[in-house]
C-alpha cells in the first residue's frame, strides 16, 4: 500500500512539471507574437504612407500651336573667286618693295622696283651712265584689292614671269556650300538661304552656281552663295547655311524642359497628366527646335491636353503628383 502511495506521489509530481514547463513555453512564445504583431502594425501605414506620397515642385503647361519651318543645314566656307597674280615683267633685282601682306592695294598703285639684269652688270663694270645706271622697271597693281602673299624681299633676284605677290578682289568673296547629292534636286528648287556667321548674326544669301566638280570623300556638291549684305571675313572660315525645306501650319510645340529622354537618347517622351494628381507617359518623337520649344511628332496632343513642363525627371508612368503652380 506504501508503495502505492508512493508510485502516484510520483506521478503527480511529473505532471505538475510539465505543467509548469508548458506555462513557461507560452510566456516565451508572447513577446515573439507581439514583436511580429508591432511589426505588420509599422509596415501596413508605411505601405499606405508612401502609395499617398506625391512629387511636388511640379510645373504644368499645355502645348501650343503655331506655324514653323522644317530646315536644313550644311558646312560651307569663305572664298574669293578673284585672284590676281602680279608678276615680273623683266629679269633683274628686287630694289624696292612698297606692300605688305594683308594690306590694301589700289589701282595704279607702285608696288615693286626691279633693276634690270643689263643695269646690275654695268654697274659692276664701273661703266658710269646715269641714264643707264638708273634703269629700273616698276611694277603697278590693276585693280583693287588686299594683298594675299608676298614671295619676294629686297635682294632677291627674279626672272621674267615670276610670281611677286598675290591679291584678291575684296568684292569678290562668296560662300561655297558643300551639298550632299542626294540633297542636290531640293537645294536648286529652293535657292535662298540664310548664312551664320561667326559672330552669332545671320545674312541672306542666294545660289548663283555650282562648281563642275564633287568631292571625292563625302560626295558633296560645291554650290557658290552669293551674300546680299557685304561682309569682310578672311578665306577658309567655316560657316553654316541653312535652307527653309518645309512649312508646317499646325505645328505642335511644347517646352524643351517637357521632353524626356533615355540615357542613350533613342527614345523620347513627355509626362501627361490624366487628372489633378496623376500622369502617364507619352512616347513622342522630336521636330523642329524653334528656341526654347521642341516640336512634337506623332503625339496627338492638343492645346487642351495638360504636360508637366519641369520636374518630370525620373518620375515613372502613372505616377501621382502634387502641383504647385501652373504656367
Amino acid at each position: 500500500m506504501n508503495i502505492t502511495t508512493g508510485i502516484n506521489n510520483f506521478k503527480t509530481k511529473i505532471e505538475t512539471q510539465k505543467a509548469k514547463v508548458k506555462s513557461i513555453n507560452k510566456w516565451m512564445q508572447l513577446p515573439l507574437v507581439i514583436v511580429f504583431s508591432a511589426t505588420l502594425g509599422a509596415c501596413a501605414p508605411q505601405q499606405q504612407s508612401s502609395e499617398k506620397t506625391a512629387k511636388s515642385d511640379v510645373k504644368i503647361s499645355s502645348p501650343i500651336i503655331c506655324p514653323a519651318n522644317r530646315q536644313i543645314c550644311f558646312q560651307c566656307i569663305t572664298r574669293y573667286m578673284q585672284t590676281n597674280d602680279i608678276r615680273s615683267q623683266i629679269t633683274g633685282t628686287i630694289t624696292q618693295v612698297n606692300c605688305t601682306v594683308a594690306g590694301n592695294i589700289t589701282v595704279n598703285q607702285s608696288l615693286f622696283t626691279i633693276q634690270p639684269q643689263e643695269a646690275a652688270a654695268l654697274q659692276k663694270s664701273k661703266f658710269h651712265n646715269p641714264i643707264l645706271n638708273g634703269l629700273s622697271d616698276t611694277v603697278f597693281s590693276h585693280q583693287n584689292g588686299q594683298l594675299k602673299n608676298l614671295n619676294v624681299q629686297i635682294g632677291d633676284f627674279v626672272q621674267a614671269g615670276d610670281i611677286l605677290a598675290s591679291c584678291i578682289r575684296t568684292n569678290s568673296m562668296r560662300v561655297i556650300a558643300y551639298i550632299p547629292v542626294e540633297q542636290v534636286s531640293k537645294i536648286e528648287k529652293i535657292k535662298d538661304c540664310l548664312v551664320f556667321l561667326p559672330d552669332g548674326s545671320t545674312v541672306n544669301g542666294q545660289i548663283s552656281g555650282k562648281l563642275p566638280t564633287a568631292e571625292t570623300q563625302d560626295q558633296t556638291v560645291a554650290y557658290i552663295v552669293d551674300i546680299k549684305t557685304a561682309i569682310s571675313l578672311a578665306e577658309n572660315i567655316n560657316l553654316t547655311v541653312q535652307f527653309n525645306t518645309e512649312q508646317i501650319q499646325n505645328a505642335v510645340f511644347v517646352p524643351g524642359s517637357a521632353v524626356l529622354g533615355n540615357e542613350e537618347q533613342t527614345c523620347f517622351w513627355i509626362m501627361k497628366l490624366v487628372n489633378d494628381s496623376t500622369c502617364i507617359k507619352v512616347p513622342i518623337e522630336k521636330g523642329i527646335k524653334k528656341d526654347s520649344l521642341i516640336q512634337l511628332i506623332g503625339s496627338n496632343l492638343t492645346i487642351n491636353d495638360r504636360i508637366i513642363s519641369e520636374g518630370g525627371y525620373g518620375l515613372p508612368d502613372s505616377a501621382r503628383i502634387q502641383t504647385n503652380s501652373k504656367k
